[in-house]
């Protein structure tokens, strides 16, 4: 260091033309050049504040800009009165070193250089020595030297500092070349496994380590999933240690990074206190720096990366935070790969789902449609068969057991089908309670359908409880022609409910005579459409009686269908418009000319109570209520002059959603009647739920009365339950006068038919209603047309 310094200031004075001990005699003229000292005290503060910049870093170093003022004057007082050797050369060359590092710029140096050197000649000017022009020019050499020493000083820093980057940024250069190493592995690895390995590679290749491995959970302990070395021959003992996760390791920092969840390091594994128990083990590894990176997938540990270094001191905390950067990259990938991998299950799930019916197994619908597709391509001569099958019942099934115990008996089914129709044909389900079958073998249809009638009614043991279920079977054999699998579908639909409509328990084979009926129908619907807005609707009264007193008791509106001349009753279109929006259209229709005629009625002095059929889809829609209540609101009408009459067939799902209706048309002055008593399958039970106040007897049971004496039972059991339970009962079907008087010995009070008169139009009952009146209680108020 001295003879670096030695031929620092000798070959500075070789520069400017002087020898160092030339400069002894400068200290003389010290007093003169500072003879205005506070002058040159200004001068140095005001150089200081000419640089915002300077002013302030020299400032806070001395504490204030007078103290850096004041710092200045001494350091050049030093200058003028010190001697000029080797140690006062590098304190100079130093200074110009911290000039450097603190910030002053050279511009201003020499400025300050320019500004005292001006004014220092200034005062020996003023003074005015006899060696004047000698002790400038010592002073000119002095002041050149000072500053090439200072600014020698200052290159010094900027190439230090200059060097300090470049390694930085070759250091820079090898971790962003390891995280796109690790950028590319993520973004082009498909395979977990893949990319896990190519990351360890990587950090092995661009960062120096030696050793780079990752685990993954599975158990007490990771299991490796990819490792890349340098010189190890295998994972040994030592690496199996270090895969343990169980308590008691709590210096294993591998094992410390999975469990907090954090970067765990080491960068003196030989001396690091933490590692206690585990330096024997990582120095066989040959390491001096470890670093353990958590892997994270939606905040749980996925996996650990474990980077060796054999260099102490390796993770800086520039490397500390890229590898920290690079962890939660690595993690993101692995919940992209996760979520590949539950993108590829569920694919593979809807895949299935969508061919399958989840509950049974068996092929769904659109699977079925393409199944019987092939099979009717595939055919030459041979025919397909396709069998339509519905369990029946299977609301009460699930009301009773629940849908736990309803699903129970759908598998059940489901496997009783698979015995009864394979190895001949396939099952799918295509419905709730709907499943077709489809054969190649259609000379075995009957034989296929006579297993499915005999399996399938079979009784199940669900849940402790023994259930039995009917079903009916609808069977389409394809035509020699052209077919297609959707129309052959379509006929065993028909075919099957064709089947249902005989009860339950039966099979029911296509024919041409079901697809006339259902062009039928939609044709008449299609009609029908038209016939409120072409007035083509009229409405009709059937007078009721009291067949004791023969007083009149009211009257029931009927709808008749006036089209191209001919009346068409309401048994001839319902069938075709009881499933649709028409139906309810209908009922508002006669509800509402029912209680126009009535009130129009009033106003001519003829007050008679009116009855109207309502569908129980008119009751169970949310208008009804409002509707009704307008109607009635616009058109008062006394309490009891209007009865909705309801059908005994609603089931127990719809009686549960009209009752509370019911009750509510009640409360505004109608009352409830059930229409066709005893043609339902309904239980007394069922019925009572209903609020209804009149009971209608079926005129079937009415007309045969005389010839089938167990009519008069069920007659005469039904006046009970009406006389037991406070309800009226009114008998349909009085249409002869045996009838009528075998009634009146029965007992009965109420009722209507052709007997008594057929329905009637708007004008013609009032005339009706005088005459029998005028007539009196004779035979001849029976309507003797309709005797027998």
């Amino acid at each position: 260091m001295q003879m670096d310094d030695e031929a620092l200031l000798a070959g500075m004075c070789r520069l400017i033309g002087i020898r160092a001990e030339h400069l002894a005699p400068l200290p003389r003229y010290a007093d003169l050049c500072l003879a205005r000292r506070e002058l040159l005290a200004k001068e140095l503060y005001w150089h200081l504040l000419k640089s915002e910049r300077e002013s302030v870093l020299l400032g806070e170093r001395a504490g204030g800009l007078d103290a850096a003022a004041e710092r200045l004057l001494r350091e050049w007082e030093g200058l003028l009165r010190q001697p000029l050797d080797e140690a006062q050369a590098r304190r100079i060359s130093q200074e110009g070193e911290s000039n450097c590092r603190l910030g002053v710029s050279l511009s201003w140096l020499s400025g300050l250089y320019e500004r005292v050197q001006a004014h220092m000649l200034s005062s020996l000017a003023i003074s005015a020595p006899a060696d004047e022009a000698e002790a400038a020019r010592l002073l000119r050499k002095r002041i050149l030297l000072e500053q090439m020493l200072k600014t020698h000083g200052y290159q010094r820093a900027l190439n230090q500092e200059s060097a300090s980057r470049q390694r930085h940024l070759q250091s820079m250069s090898a971790l962003y070349s390891t995280l796109s190493g690790v950028t590319l592995a993520l973004a082009d690895s498909v395979d977990r496994r893949v990319m896990l390995q190519s990351i360890c590679d990587v950090c092995m290749q661009e960062s120096s380590f030696h050793l780079a491995w990752v685990g993954v959970p599975d158990g007490d302990e990771l299991r490796l999933e990819a490792m890349s070395h340098q010189d190890l021959q295998g994972p040994g003992e030592e690496m199996f240690a270090l895969v343990r996760l169980e308590g008691g390791h709590e210096a294993n920092p591998v094992a410390r990074a999975a469990r907090a969840r954090a970067l765990q390091l080491s960068n003196d594994v030989r001396n690091d206190p933490a590692l206690s128990g585990w330096r024997e083990q990582l120095s066989e590894l040959g390491e001096g720096s470890l670093l353990a990176v958590p892997l994270l997938v939606r905040q749980q540990v996925a996996g650990v990366l474990a980077l060796h270094a054999r260099e102490r001191g390796f993770f800086d905390q520039t490397r500390l935070a890229l590898f920290d950067v690079m962890g939660r990259e690595i993690g993101r990938a692995l919940e992209r790969h996760d979520a590949l991998e539950r993108g590829q299950r569920i694919e593979t799930e809807l895949a299935y789902l969508s061919r399958h019916d989840v509950l049974t197994g068996l092929p769904n619908r659109s699977q079925m449609q393409e199944l019987l597709g092939r099979l009717l391509r595939a055919r030459s001569d041979g025919q397909v068969a396709v069998l339509a099958i519905a369990v029946e019942g299977f609301h009460e099934i699930n009301a009773r057991l629940g849908y736990d115990g309803g699903d129970m008996v759908l598998c059940e089914m489901a496997r009783r089908l698979r015995e009864a129709i394979y190895p001949f044909g396939h099952v799918g389900r295509v419905g709730a309670s709907r499943f077709i079958a489809c054969t190649e073998r259609a000379d075995r249809a009957s034989e296929l359908v006579e297993a499915v009638l005999r399996l399938l009614p079979q009784q199940v043991e669900v849940m402790g409880v023994t259930v039995e279920a009917r079903c009916s079977v609808g069977v389409a054999i394809s035509p020699a022609g052209p077919c297609d699998s959707a129309g052959l579908l379509r006929r065993a639909n028909l075919a099957l409910n064709r089947a249902k409509d005989l009860g339950g328990g039966h099979s029911r084979h296509y024919d041409a005579a079901l697809d006339e009926e259902v062009h039928r129908l939609h044709a008449m619907r299609s009609a029908f459409a038209m016939a409120v807005p072409r007035g083509e609707l009229r409405l009709y009264f059937q007078p009721k009686i009291n067949l004791q007193t023969n007083r009149i008791e009211g009257a029931e509106a009927l709808v008749r269908w006036m089209r191209d001349g001919r009346q068409i009753l309401p048994g001839e279109f319902f069938p075709a418009i009881e499933n649709s929006n028409l139906m309810r259209e209908l009922d508002w229709w006669v509800l509402r000319e029912a209680v126009r005629q009535s009130c129009e009625w009033r106003g001519q002095g003829l007050h008679i109570p009116l009855s109207v059929n309502l569908s129980a889809a008119t009751l169970k829609h949310d208008d009804f209520l409002p509707n009704l209540s307008a109607l009635l609101e616009a058109n008062p009408l006394p309490s009891g002059f209007l009865e909705l009459e309801v059908l005994e067939s609603v089931t127990q799902q719809e009686a549960e959603q009209i009752t509370d209706k019911l009750e509510r048309c009640r409360d505004l002055g109608l009352s409830i009647a059930l229409d066709d008593f005893g043609t339902g399958a309904s239980s007394l039970v069922h019925l009572q739920q209903l609020p209804f106040d009149t009971i209608k007897i079926d005129q079937r049971f009415v007309r045969l009365l005389l010839e089938m004496p167990g009519n008069e039972a069920i007659i005469r059991s039904m006046l009970s339950f009406a006389h037991y339970t406070g309800r009226k009962l009114v008998v349909e079907g009085v249409e002869s006068r045996a009838i009528w008087q075998r009634l009146q010995e029965i007992g009965c009070h109420d009722g209507q038919g052709y007997g008594i008169s057929p329905p009637l139009a708007a004008h013609e009952l009032p005339g009706w209603m005088r005459d029998w009146r005028c007539s009196g209680n004779e035979t001849r108020d029976i309507n003797f047309v309709y005797t027998a």
